[in-house]
């Protein structure tokens, strides 16, 4: 499915090429026809507003979202395993999954980076696929109703990861795990001292889902995917 490929660059750190791919990103999701045109409106917004955006000051917005704490943290793992011992096992599952299909994670990639599992989900049989995305669903969910509550453009791209899966999630169930989930570091003291006492933040439960462990995908090619 190209739509999620376009979704995984759209959640890539922004480049000077990611910002003037933004139109040809936008075509692929229209010719793919796969989101509601609410859906549609909304992230096409997002990307025309990308796409115009100083790169700087796109990178600096990426980074205090997506890197400052982990409350928005893309890697999935985090927010169901946190530090448990569980999440190696669930890295070297994933990884398999990957394997199967010929995918191979880079030196220095983890293979629950959400860009990277979309990547891995658009090369798999349709079924297979949307069946495994919808297990993630409630982990992306919770993430974008962080984002939403933050007034982060980027909502519109998890939104449309989760109706993409085709999942039926409950609103007030996702509001609960986002209410219940890791806490959002406004400040580098904070960031450093949360990474200094991983018992502050408690593993699986801190998602505050059900989801079983899920897989993703390899280091990210340099090519854009989405175009053909």
């Amino acid at each position: 499915m190209r739509s999620l490929r376009v979704l995984s660059r759209a959640l890539n750190y922004p480049t000077a090429e990611l910002l003037a791919q933004t139109d040809a990103l936008k075509e692929v999701l229209i010719e793919d026809g796969f989101l509601k045109k609410r859906s549609l409106k909304k992230l096409s917004g997002f990307l025309d507003d990308l796409g115009a955006a100083d790169l700087m000051e796109a990178q600096e917005a990426y980074v205090e979202i997506f890197d400052r704490g982990r409350a928005h943290c893309l890697h999935l793992f985090e927010h169901v395993h946190g530090e448990s011992r569980f999440r190696g096992q669930a890295m070297l599952d994933l990884s398999e999954r990957y394997a199967e299909k010929g995918l191979h994670i880079g030196v220095g990639e983890l293979p629950d980076y959400l860009p990277v599992f979309l990547e891995f989900i658009s090369i798999c049989e349709p079924e297979e696929g949307l069946e495994t995305l919808a297990q993630a669903a409630p982990v992306i969910a919770t993430i974008g109703e962080k984002l939403k509550r933050k007034k982060s453009a980027y909502q519109h791209v998890f939104n449309a990861i989760v109706e993409l899966s085709g999942a039926k999630l409950s609103k007030e169930e996702i509001e609960k795990a986002a209410d219940a989930s890791l806490p959002n570091i406004q400040t580098l003291d904070e960031l450093d001292k949360e990474w200094q006492e991983p018992e502050a933040f408690g593993g699986a439960g801190d998602c505050g889902t059900s989801c079983d462990p899920m897989p993703l995908m390899p280091a990210q090619k340099d090519e854009f995917v989405g175009a053909n």
